[in-house]
C-alpha cells in the first residue's frame, strides 16, 4: 500500500509526490492513532528535492547497509547508513537526498502539535531548536520505535493511553537530549534568585493543596518573599506566571483523573478547584485541543 505521510516543497508548499515510491507493508493507519503515523517498508529508490514534513520525523534504517547521498552546505554528500541507524528530522525543515538503492525502514512521524503537546516538560514560551540528524545510534528512541511498531502488530491491544504514554517518554526523551531545552533552561535558571529546592518546595504545596484556591500571596509567603519578588523571580525560573503553572499542573492532574473508572468530569472540576464543569471543559480543550469527554473517549 502507498504511504500515508505528507511530503512538501520548502519554496512553494505545495505538495510533493517524492513519498509516491515508497511502499508500506505494515501501517497504524487502522488504529486511530490521532498526529501519529507509523509504517514499515521498502523503497525501490528516492528523490526527495528541497522538502519538508509537518512531523518530527524518525526514520530507522533495516536489513541492509545503504549508499546514498544527502544535501549539505557543499553540495551532495555520500553518506552510509547500517541497520539501526537512526535519521531524526524536524518539522519544517527542508533536506534533499538520492538514493539509488532499494532501502528498507520504519518511519515514526508525529505532527509538530500533538508532539509538543505531550511532552511533560515546561518548554512554553521557550525557542526549542532541533537539528536535522543523520545515522544517529541511540537505543532510547530505537526501543520506543519498537514499543510503538509492537503495538501495531498487536491490534493496539494496550490502548490509547498506553500509546499517548510511549509517546510522551518519547517527545520527553528528544526534547532534552536534541534540543537547545537544558541551554535555555540554565539561562534562564541563572538569571533567578530562585533555586530548585524553592521550586520543589512550591511543588509540594500546589501538590497537598490542588484543589483549592491557591493565591500568589500563599506561595510567595512560602518562600518568605514579597508578592512582587515572587512574581518576577517566578517568571525568571519557569517561564510562565504562577497563574500559568498552576493551570497547567490543575490540567495534567485532570488526565490522571479521568482515565480512572467511576470519576465524573463534574467531580474531577470541583476537586481541582474549577469554578464548575464548564469553565474546567473550555479550560482543558484550549490547552489540549480537545474536551475532556473527547480525551476519555480516545482512552477507550
Amino acid at each position: 500500500m502507498n504511504s500515508d505521510l505528507k511530503f512538501y516543497n520548502f519554496d512553494t508548499n505545495e505538495v510533493s509526490d517524492c513519498g509516491q515510491v515508497l511502499q508500506i507493508k505494515l501501517s497504524n493507519r487502522h488504529l486511530g492513532w490521532s498526529g501519529i503515523i507509523l509504517e514499515k517498508g521498502y523503497s525501490p529508490y528516492f528523490y526527495p528535492s528541497n522538502v519538508y514534513t509537518p512531523y518530527f520525523y524518525f526514520a530507522l534504517a533495516l536489513e541492509q547497509d545503504l549508499n546514498w547521498k544527502i544535501e549539505t552546505e557543499q553540495g551532495l554528500t555520500p553518506l552510509r547508513s547500517s541497520p539501526g541507524n537512526i535519521w531524526i528530522n524536524p518539522p519544517k525543515t527542508p533536506f534533499t537526498h538520492e538514493i539509488n538503492e532499494e532501502c528498507h525502514f520504519v518511519i515514526l512521524a508525529i505532527e509538530e502539535r500533538n508532539f509538543l503537546d505531550s511532552c511533560p516538560l515546561n518548554i512554553d514560551g521557550k525557542s526549542l531548536q532541533f537539528l536535522n540528524n543523520y545515522n544517529v545510534v541511540d537505543e532510547t528512541i530505537k526501543g520506543i520505535i519498537e514499543l510503538f511498531l509492537v503495538e501495531i502488530k498487536s491490534g493496539g491491544q494496550n490502548g490509547k493511553a498506553y500509546t499517548q504514554n510511549l509517546l510522551s517518554l518519547l517527545s520527553t526523551y528528544y526534547i532534552q537530549n536534541y534540543s537547545n531545552y537544558f541551554d535555555l533552561q540554565k539561562k534562564q535558571i541563572s538569571s533567578s534568585k530562585f533555586d530548585q529546592q524553592q521550586m520543589e518546595k512550591l511543588d509540594l504545596y500546589i501538590s497537598e493543596n490542588i484543589g483549592t484556591a491557591i493565591l500568589v500571596e500563599d506561595l510567595a509567603e512560602l518562600l518568605h518573599c514579597s508578592k512582587f519578588h515572587f512574581l518576577r523571580e517566578f517568571k525568571k525560573f519557569v517561564g510562565i506566571t504562577p497563574y500559568q503553572y498552576l493551570m497547567k499542573k490543575r490540567l495534567e492532574q485532570s488526565k490522571h483523573m479521568l482515565i480512572k473508572e467511576g470519576v465524573t468530569i463534574a467531580t474531577i472540576a470541583f476537586e481541582l478547584g474549577f469554578n464548575d464543569q464548564a469553565h474546567f471543559t473550555k479550560t482543558f480543550k484550549s490547552q489540549f485541543g480537545l474536551t475532556p469527554g473527547q480525551f476519555l473517549k480516545d482512552q477507550n
